[in-house]
């Protein structure tokens, strides 16, 4: 076959997820849980809903390991953070937490970071106004450099503490909630509430 009457390769077929992936899944542990990302939850192995999808022709996919081989709630939230899902309320709690706590405060009209480096900064800076019994520090806010005085940078350093200490407080609240028996907290709108008042500020 010369060129002239060569053939054109076929182009390659796109890998394609199936059908109802991730929101609308299964995942199984070989101990027999089931996660469910429709409705964000572990389910029992005898779920009408569970048995509707595989009647249909769903197959589970095998919740993954993590590094030391056992199959925990971590490993799978790592397969569904991408997607914005959540293998179970505390996990949604721990991330709602990490959102608030480094969305940034306002101290005294002046916008400040608070993303862990940030805070590192910040600590830094009041650490070594105390050492060294320095007048000011140079920073650099979201708005520019600004020139600090001690009392000043004291004054962020604990805002930025309260902050962050206040986020923490607020996931053990809401974890306390969702694992209580009878449970206090069943919904993520529940969660948010519990953050509402600790929410970024621009």
């Amino acid at each position: 076959m010369d060129a002239a009457t060569a053939q054109p390769a076929a182009a390659p077929v796109p890998f394609a997820l199936p059908a109802g992936f991730p929101r609308d899944w299964y995942w199984l542990a070989d101990d027999g849980r089931v996660y469910a990302s429709a409705r964000q939850a572990i389910v029992a192995k005898d779920d009408a809903g569970l048995a509707a999808w595989t009647a249909a022709g769903g197959y589970p996919t095998a919740w993954p390991k993590d590094d030391a081989g056992q199959q925990t709630p971590a490993s799978l939230q790592a397969v569904l953070t991408p997607y914005g899902l959540w293998v179970d309320l505390s996990a949604y709690a721990a991330a709602k937490r990490y959102a608030v706590e480094t969305g940034g405060i306002l101290v005294n009209g002046a916008p400040i970071a608070t993303d862990r480096e940030s805070q590192a900064m910040i600590g830094n800076a009041f650490a070594y106004v105390q050492a060294a019994s320095a007048a000011s520090v140079s920073y650099k806010t979201a708005a520019g450099f600004v020139s600090l005085t001690a009392d000043q940078i004291k004054a962020v350093a604990l805002a930025v503490g309260a902050h962050v200490q206040a986020c923490f407080k607020a996931e053990d609240d809401a974890d306390a909630g969702i694992n209580a028996s009878p449970p206090t907290i069943t919904t993520f709108a529940q969660v948010d509430a519990a953050f509402a008042g600790l929410m970024p500020q621009r």
